[in-house]
């Protein structure tokens, strides 16, 4: 029989309260009656415990099934018939057919109990171009904290705590973002192009599984095989459409996630990653393993993260915006050249003021800029003097 036609219908068996068991009874009741699909991750609560099933039929809707020598075949009993002994050989509650109940009585979920466990690592950031501070204001007010290390140009950042929402947005930005939870790891690409990133930086999200299941274990090379092998690519093949798009930013990113998407599995997702010329540590690190040597732990109040971001601007600069941002300047050149530009400021506002251009309310606005510019630059001079006799005690 050909594994060339087939097609797919989903299953889902609902079974009472938290049943830790439940995916391999599933797992029985399928490879007992020879059908042929992939287990996804089981979802867990305190009222109910859900196992989703994606099983192939062929083109006509019949269900096939593996013979004892690994072959396809058409199974003999229908749908219906097969639906209800398989809601029996499980011991589950209810079992929907395309998420329509079709036997057994649907549990029901009160209040917020139907919320399912999520089984999160650390939220794991690496790539070129990531800034500490846009993390920072990413993840203002919530629960956790950031810890980075920096190489050259490339920043590596473990979230220890609730994942956020991260926005990125420096130019030639090249970032991958790893996260687990519900049986999945979520792999998320931040890319720009040449100019900085005004809206979102994520331009591509990948979900691997990692608790998929094949279904029955079928010898290596065996029509049952080679069909569960299409399956698979079927079922969790990067979206096509989302890749061409990704390919004018990153196109090594795009190939990378064709090759895991092939894999799915902690091997592949690590070549992915080296492959990009990050590192591999990742997925330990998401994994919630300890963080070697070499980590800081960033500030998390919106004064510090501002502090970091001017820090950032300067540490970059170069050319004329040395000169802006007053880069290597002496702690009294810092104080001097401050003290200069706010009584050049006072002369200019008493011009504008007079000469009643270019107005109050822009006058105000430049001189407020004028005015924060300067003071930065002269508590920045004198925090540093401050610091070195401390240090010098």
């Amino acid at each position: 029989m050909s594994t060339e036609s087939f097609d797919l219908v989903s299953l889902g068996f609902e079974f009472h309260a938290r049943d830790s068991d439940a995916a391999q009874k599933v797992f029985d009741a399928l490879d007992s009656r020879g059908l042929i699909g992939y287990l996804g991750a089981p979802q867990l609560s305190d009222q109910l415990t859900y196992v989703p099933v994606d099983v192939a039929t062929d083109k006509q809707g019949s269900l096939l099934m593996a013979t004892e020598a690994g072959e396809l075949a058409k199974h003999d009993l229908s749908t219906e018939k097969l639906t209800t002994e398989l809601l029996e050989a499980a011991g589950a509650q209810a079992l929907s057919l395309d998420g329509i109940i079709v036997a057994g009585t649907e549990v029901e979920v009160t209040g917020d109990g139907d919320a399912a466990e999520t089984n999160s690592g650390n939220q794991v950031v690496a790539g070129t171009h990531v800034m500490a501070s846009e993390l920072v204001m990413s993840s203002l007010g919530q629960p956790g904290v950031w810890k980075v290390r920096q190489t050259q140009e490339r920043l590596l950042a473990v979230r220890e705590g609730e994942p956020v929402e991260i926005r990125l947005g420096q130019k030639h930005l090249r970032a991958i973002e790893l996260k687990s939870s519900d049986g999945y790891i979520q792999l998320s690409v931040h890319a720009s192009a040449k100019a900085f990133q005004l809206q979102d930086s994520n331009v591509f999200d990948y979900w691997m599984p990692t608790e998929d299941r094949p279904v029955p274990m079928a010898a290596t090379g065996s029509e049952v095989a080679q069909l569960q092998g299409k399956l698979g690519a079927q079922l969790y093949a990067a979206d096509s459409e989302e890749l061409l798009e990704l390919e004018r930013f990153w196109p090594e990113a795009a190939t990378g996630i064709v090759r895991l998407a092939k894999l799915r599995s902690l091997d592949g997702l690590r070549l992915f990653l080296k492959g990009l010329g990050l590192p591999e540590e990742m997925v330990d690190y998401m994994r919630g393993e300890p963080l070697a040597d070499g980590f800081t732990e960033l500030p998390r109040s919106l004064p510090a993260g501002l502090d970091l971001a001017v820090e950032e601007e300067r540490a970059k600069a170069k050319g004329v915006m040395k000169l802006v941002y007053r880069t290597g300047w002496s702690p009294a050149s810092l104080i001097s050249s401050s003290l200069a530009v706010i009584g050049a400021g006072v002369l200019f506002n008493r011009w504008m003021k007079t000469s009643g251009k270019p107005g109050t309310g822009w006058r105000r606005t430049i001189m407020f800029f004028w005015y924060s510019d300067a003071g930065y630059y002269l508590a920045h001079g004198v925090r540093q003097v401050l610091k070195a006799k401390l240090k010098n005690r």
